[in-house]
């Protein structure tokens, strides 16, 4: 290895990466990488706590999704559900206007926001019950905070070594 080089001792993963930018030489697809690589930690932790149903659709559809920026040396992921499988998630509703169902605009309830927040159903007396949600989006987001900080701090410094040579 040649005596030329660019040398930093930074700790945590937003200083190296505010360093980096600084110096712009890390290319975009080595930044779309790293972030991939996070987004794709996040993804497999969602799916781990998705509630199983009768056809699996709910585990099927979650998927991550690159923004577009025009900004360079950003790139953001997000993971959601796909949008091409609307149609098996979401549900018609039984009785339009009974639970607060009269608030959907084509009398179908979307099935992935009533499983991740609740929903209220017709209980024997007449009255309504809330049906509380499992909040599995959120909960294999955070579970997977760290382990995809830890993918995308990996992955960052394979790719300044294999950009930068060192």
């Amino acid at each position: 290895m040649s005596g030329a080089g660019v040398w930093f001792k930074e700790t945590g993963t937003k200083a190296v990466i505010d360093r980096l930018a600084a110096t712009g030489q890390l290319p975009q697809k080595a930044v779309t990488k790293v972030a991939g690589k996070g987004a794709n930690v996040t993804r497999k932790a969602v799916k781990g706590e998705v509630p199983v149903g009768e056809t699996g659709n709910l585990k099927r559809s979650i998927i991550r999704h690159g923004e577009h920026s025009r900004i360079r040396g950003k790139k953001v992921y997000d993971v959601y559900f796909d949008p091409g499988m609307n149609e098996l998630l979401q549900k018609p509703v039984k009785n339009p206007g009974a639970a607060g169902s009269k608030t959907t605009k084509n009398g179908h309830a979307y099935y992935p926001a009533s499983m991740e927040f609740g929903f209220l159903t017709r209980s024997k007396g007449g009255g309504l019950s809330y049906v509380p949600g499992y909040h599995f989006m959120r909960q294999g987001a955070e579970e997977s905070s760290a382990a995809a900080k830890e993918t995308m701090t990996q992955t960052l410094i394979a790719e300044i070594d294999k950009t930068w040579g060192m």
